[in-house]
């Protein structure tokens, strides 16, 4: 009887493969699942469902955001900032525990060092992120009530991380900030700029 083995964890690089070709070799009696590795498949069907334009640094590299130098992935932030030039920005947390997250945060708020838009920040997964104590829930929020069904189901789209994710926490924690709000549903957001 073949084991069954599921490889978990990140989708950037090429260790799958190797897993696969070296038991291969070796004739194990085993049988790999995993997650779906085609990040941009299901990122390009999150933001079909959302109605928003997907915009990929480093398409072409097989690679985590921890593997490119700051400063490369700041001078490539500059330039998408240069030519979006948002009114608002939505980045990762720096409190947020996915240390990749984090690094996001840092190159987002390094990039609009130069243009004067509103930055708002928020934890992408609070039953991730309980242990940290440095945390807060945020000190503004977003009614979506309206839009909790598109935001679930955007979520749901995501194959690539799904296997980490309980969907039906999404909506538990949208509506424990929807009473900190006042509304049904809600997201919350650290305010990291903010301009009148």
């Amino acid at each position: 009887m073949p084991w069954q083995v599921y490889l978990s964890g990140e989708i950037h690089t090429d260790w799958r493969e190797r897993i696969l070709d070296g038991a291969g070799a070796a004739g194990l009696d085993v049988v790999f699942t995993g997650p779906v590795t085609d990040h941009g498949a299901s990122d390009d069907c999150g933001a079909a469902i959302l109605g928003a334009k997907l915009v990929i640094l480093n398409p072409e590299r097989k690679c985590r955001v921890e593997d490119i130098p700051m400063h490369q992935i700041v001078a490539q932030m500059d330039t998408l900032i240069n030519d979006v030039r948002p009114d608002l920005v939505i980045t990762h947390s720096a409190h947020d525990m996915h240390w990749d997250h984090s690094l996001v945060n840092r190159a987002t708020v390094s990039a609009l060092r130069r243009w004067p838009c509103n930055l708002l920040a928020y934890v992408s997964s609070y039953e991730m992120n309980a242990q940290n104590s440095t945390r807060t829930v945020g000190q503004c929020f977003a009614d979506i009530t309206e839009t909790i069904e598109r935001k679930v189901e955007a979520i749901a789209a995501h194959e690539t991380q799904l296997r980490k994710m309980d969907l039906d926490s999404t909506r538990d924690v949208a509506r424990a900030m929807g009473r900190l709000a006042g509304v049904q549903y809600a997201e919350a957001y650290e305010v990291l700029r903010l301009r009148f």
